[in-house]
This record gives C-alpha cells, sequence and structure tokens, in this order.
C-alpha cells in the first residue's frame, strides 16, 4: 500500500496558503503599483524617451520637408521648361508644315522647269549646263526618279561610266522595273565591251517591255558577237515574230541560222524574205549559203 503522508502534507501546505492570500488581499488590492519610486522613475524614463522620439521625428520631417521643397520646386521648373519646349517645337513644326504646303506648288513648278532646261541641255549637248540642272532639281527631290536617270545620262556621254553605273542603279532602288535605267546600263556594258552584261540587262528589260523588236534584234548581233548562235536565232525570232514582214529582220534571221547550221530554219526565213523583197541584192549569196549546209 501506498503511503498517504505525502498527499496529507501537500493538502496542508496548499491551506496555509490560501488562508494566508485570504488574509492579505484586502492589502494587496489597496496598493498602488505607480506610487513606488522605482515604479515612477522608470516611467519618466519611458516618458522621456518617448518625447525624445516624437521630438526626433518631427525635427526629421521638418529636415525632410525643407530638403524636399527646392528640389520639388526645380522639378516643378524643369517640368515647365520641358512643356514650353515642346510647345515651342510643335509651333515651329506647324509654321515649318504650313510653309511647305504652300511652297509645294511653286516648289513643283521650279522643278519642272529645271528638268526641261537639263533635258534642252541634254539634247544640245551641253553636258555641263545639263549636270548641273539635273543636280539642282535632285536638290529639290532628292528621289526624282527622272533627274537621276537623266544625270546618269549626262555621266555616260561624259564617258564617266562607273559615276553612271552608280547613279543609274540608284534608279532602280527606286524603280526596280525602270527599262531606260536597264537599257542605259546594258549599253554602258556594251561601250565597255563586257557583252554578257550587256546581254543580260537587255534582256531584263524585254521581260518588261516585250514588244520592242529593235532591242531583240540588238541582243541577237551582241549574242553572234560571242558566238552563242543558238540563243541569237531565239532573239531574232521573236523580232520576227513581232514585225513578220521586216527584211531586216528576215535577213538576220537567215544569216544566224546559217551559222545555226538550221537548214530548215533558214530555208523558211529565205523564203519569207525574198516575197516581201525580191529585189534584195544578198538573195543570192544567202542561197547559196544555206545550200552549203548539210
Amino acid at each position: 500500500m501506498y503511503s498517504i503522508t505525502p498527499f496529507v502534507l501537500i493538502i496542508l501546505s496548499l491551506a496555509v496558503i490560501i488562508y494566508i492570500i485570504i488574509r492579505k488581499f484586502p492589502q494587496l488590492t489597496l496598493l498602488d503599483v505607480d506610487s513606488i519610486s522605482e515604479v515612477k522613475t522608470e516611467k519618466k524614463k519611458d516618458e522621456y524617451f518617448k518625447r525624445r522620439a516624437e521630438e526626433g521625428s518631427k525635427k526629421g520631417g521638418e529636415k525632410t520637408r525643407r530638403l524636399l521643397v527646392p528640389i520639388i520646386q526645380k522639378f516643378k521648373e524643369i517640368q515647365l521648361k520641358f512643356r514650353q519646349y515642346v510647345g515651342e517645337i510643335e509651333r515651329k513644326t506647324i509654321k515649318k508644315e504650313k510653309a511647305v504646303k504652300a511652297s509645294e506648288p511653286a516648289r513643283q513648278e521650279s522643278l519642272k522647269v529645271l528638268l526641261q532646261e537639263a533635258k534642252y541641255s541634254f539634247e544640245q549637248f551641253d553636258w555641263d549646263s545639263a549636270e548641273r540642272k539635273y543636280i539642282e532639281a535632285i536638290r529639290i527631290d532628292g528621289k526624282n526618279i527622272e533627274a537621276y536617270l537623266g544625270l546618269g545620262k549626262v555621266y555616260f556621254k561624259q564617258d564617266q561610266k562607273d559615276e553612271a553605273i552608280e547613279t543609274l542603279q540608284f534608279v532602280l532602288q527606286l524603280d526596280k522595273e525602270n527599262i531606260s535605267a536597264l537599257v542605259t546600263l546594258g549599253e554602258i556594258e556594251e561601250d565597255k565591251n563586257d557583252i554578257e552584261k550587256a546581254v543580260d540587262y537587255y534582256q531584263q528589260s524585254m521581260l518588261l517591255d516585250q514588244d520592242n523588236p529593235t532591242r531583240f534584234i540588238r541582243i541577237a548581233d551582241l549574242l553572234s558577237k560571242i558566238e552563242k548562235y543558238e540563243a541569237a536565232l531565239e532573239a531574232v525570232s521573236q523580232a520576227v515574230e513581232l514585225e513578220p514582214q521586216n527584211p531586216k529582220y528576215l535577213d538576220k534571221m537567215v544569216e544566224i541560222s546559217v551559222l545555226c547550221r538550221n537548214k530548215k530554219t533558214a530555208e523558211e526565213a529565205y523564203n519569207k524574205l525574198r516575197m516581201v523583197n525580191p529585189d534584195n541584192q544578198k538573195l543570192e549569196v544567202l542561197k547559196s549559203k544555206i545550200e552549203e549546209i548539210e
């Protein structure tokens, strides 16, 4: 069996403690904690530090405001100046646009006159004058194709081939289907004796304008020059198709057919030539050449 002595002792101790608290409770309730000197001192310290913190905060806020006021004022001044600057730019832009619109008819008229004068100078073989006029026209309109095209032709006439090529290639940048620029580039390359480049430019122009028999004949002549007879025959055939009664084209077709050793085509072209131009002095010569083809 367990001993009950410890349990009894615990009960008695609790009873004594309860008795003492009951006896002293009225005094404890009357005790004013705030009246204790140590507590008062601590409270004063707390109030002091709290007041110092509030004063420090106020002083810090006041100091920050004093620092920020000129910065904010400066920022406002910058904003104002920026708005004024933007407004001035807008006014100048609007004024400039109005001036451009007002002067546009006069500008176009000056351009028209310059191009006419440049063309006239070109036709009179006055290359220097034509060059000046075209350059003045370009100053007015930096993308005027007619001016660049004319200037390129002037350079070609002045034997400034590199400048001419550069100018005409710029025309093709503005208008990649400009036939006049392609043809002139072909003429320049032909003058340089670069036949293949010349043919290439001429062929590009023919893709854009297939109704020009004289250019087909030019291509045929150049291809014959570099002994590309089959391609030359195709070119002259295109010319004859466009103008089947042209004796010059038929004559050339017979000659190129002979060079190709194409007897059938040569005979067909010869018979057509004999029909349209029976007095042609070359008929007998051409006939002899055809008969030599095996």
